[in-house]
């Protein structure tokens, strides 16, 4: 009974020593930071501190501590004196408090009137106000701003708990609507005038464009703030019934479970339609993804390119060619060759798309 008692107590002790640890230990280091000290004497100082409360301590229910309220005094003596004179004024606190404990002079508290107790804790919380940082981030009148207000009115009217939470809450949204900002989902062409081809938005238009193959770039991450937009703006390609979708994705960083389906949304309407989705540029990471959520498989691995060009050359092989007789759009170089002729040679099949590509 008693072992069983002993085992409970110690390991009730443990997790309450874990937790502490992982909340104090941090505080420490950002207590003294703020104190303008280097960040492992918080360590120190919070483990030995933390050691002596617990042999030393009147209960075993004491827990020890870093409090934030010494922070401008130990700042203010640090700026005026040094950090070697902090060392001196702490071990002269330290000597004050054994004197008072050995001549019992704590209770003598019960005899300072507590507005003055009440007023100097105004004071610490007024000198750790950050009152210029408070000031800034409200000039700002940005996002940040509106999260500062609300945090400390919920602190002040409610509790810190729900101030807190709340505070990231709203900040994960915001978070989140400018990430989706940050997405650019473009239709593009090859401009023939340069001599590398680089791909441009302004060259697409009614009369420059390709009936059987649409070809979209996309800048940045496919999360659920901003997948919707992505499946919004290619979908309005399915209303022309295009043969071939080419994504450039080179510049897509990640891709969440939201984006995945909305891709994969996309895929499932070409293929319904008898069409099909190339990608090209994907980076390893986010081909990764694709492969752990199955889509990789489904999309079908040699629809993978990894430069625009090869994707262009095989999008070109799948069309139909004769739909391409009279065309006058000449979105791309094969384009003069297929409207006159309706095809392309077999030499510059070989040469250009690769035969094994074409029979593909």
């Amino acid at each position: 009974m008693v072992d069983a008692h002993l085992t409970l107590s110690i390991s009730s002790d443990l997790l309450s020593g874990i937790i502490v640890g992982i909340i104090a230990l941090p505080l420490a280091m950002a207590f003294a930071i703020a104190s303008g000290v280097k960040p492992e004497y918080g360590i120190y100082t919070a483990g030995i501190a933390g050691i002596l409360i617990s042999l030393f301590g009147g209960s075993k229910y004491k827990i020890g501590g870093p409090t934030g309220a010494f922070v401008p005094i130990l700042l203010g003596i640090v700026i005026t004196y040094g950090y070697a004179d902090l060392l001196v004024a702490g071990f002269l606190a330290g000597i004050l408090l054994c004197l008072m404990a050995l001549f019992k002079i704590g209770s003598s508290i019960k005899f300072i009137p507590r507005p003055v107790t009440v007023g100097f804790t105004l004071i610490v919380a007024w000198n750790m106000a950050e009152r210029k940082q408070f000031a800034h981030l409200l000039k700002l009148k940005t996002g940040d701003s509106l999260i500062l207000l609300v945090t400390f009115f919920l602190t002040v009217f409610s509790s810190i708990t729900t101030a807190v939470l709340d505070g990231l809450a709203l900040a994960l949204i915001l978070f989140a609507k400018r990430m989706s900002n940050l997405l650019v989902v473009s239709k593009v062409l090859p401009d023939h005038t340069q001599k590398n081809e680089t791909v441009q938005s302004h060259l697409v238009n009614d009369s420059h464009d390709c009936p059987q193959i649409s070809m979209y770039t996309i800048e940045g991450p496919l999360f659920f703030g901003a997948a919707q937009l992505f499946e919004q703006r290619v979908m309005e390609t399915i209303n022309y019934k295009p043969k071939v979708l080419i994504l450039r994705m080179g510049m897509v960083p990640f891709i969440d479970a939201t984006g995945t389906a909305n891709l994969k949304n996309i895929i499932n309407h070409f293929k319904k339609n008898g069409g099909i989705v190339l990608l090209s540029g994907v980076i390893p990471q986010l081909k990764e993804q694709l492969k752990l959520s199955g889509l990789y498989d489904e999309i079908n691995g040699k629809y993978f390119f990894d430069h625009t060009g090869e994707a262009i050359n095989y999008a070109i092989s799948q069309i139909n060619h004769n739909k391409c007789l009279g065309c006058k759009h000449f979105a791309f170089h094969e384009c003069e060759q297929l409207s006159r002729d309706g095809e392309l040679d077999s030499k510059y099949i070989e040469g250009i798309f690769g035969i094994g590509k074409v029979n593909e």
